[in-house]
């Protein structure tokens, strides 16, 4: 079956509700994006590009997507990357960094939050091998492992960071 234009259920590695913020840079702090609405947000695979139908120039194979719950509405769509700087600042609040974008998600809890960072985690580990194979089911988070695609550095207790070593 071919998907259509958007990702559909079984693409998702991950799926959570959370708020979407975005980075305030005059401020130096985070704006819930749509006025706060709650968002089911996931972490899916896209089709390779000689299967999508409709053409595109994104090479990543993986997207951070967030629909407005009430209407459906995507207010996210960020393709994930190898040079994807994610940070875990508090147990509920995330976010990453991709080329010039910054964005970030207020989970409703800490394990909505945890479950969303083995997807992302999952997806890079992905992008790092060049798989081009489906995974629906996330491996346990003992599965994943610290291998040596992640560098984990601790700049204060609840900022972790998570970079590509390639």
């Amino acid at each position: 079956m071919i998907e259509e234009t958007h990702p559909n259920d079984d693409s998702y590695i991950v799926r959570v509700k959370a708020v979407v913020m975005t980075r305030d840079d005059s401020s130096g702090g985070w704006l819930a994006q749509d006025g706060g609405a709650l968002t089911r947000v996931g972490v899916c695979r896209l089709l390779p590009p000689e299967l999508a139908p409709v053409p595109t120039s994104s090479s990543s194979q993986f997207l951070i997507r967030g629909e407005r719950l009430r209407d459906k509405q995507v207010i996210l769509d960020c393709p994930l990357r190898k040079d994807l700087v994610y940070t875990i600042a508090t147990p509920t609040f995330h976010h990453w960094k991709v080329e010039d974008r910054k964005c970030g998600l207020s989970f409703q809890s800490p394990a909505d939050a945890r479950a969303f960072d083995r997807g992302v985690r999952k997806a890079i580990e992905d992008l790092a091998e060049g798989s081009t194979t489906s995974s629906t089911a996330l491996q346990n988070e003992a599965e994943l492992g610290d291998d040596d695609v992640f560098t984990v550095s601790m700049m204060f207790p609840t900022f972790i960071y998570y970079h590509i070593q390639r």
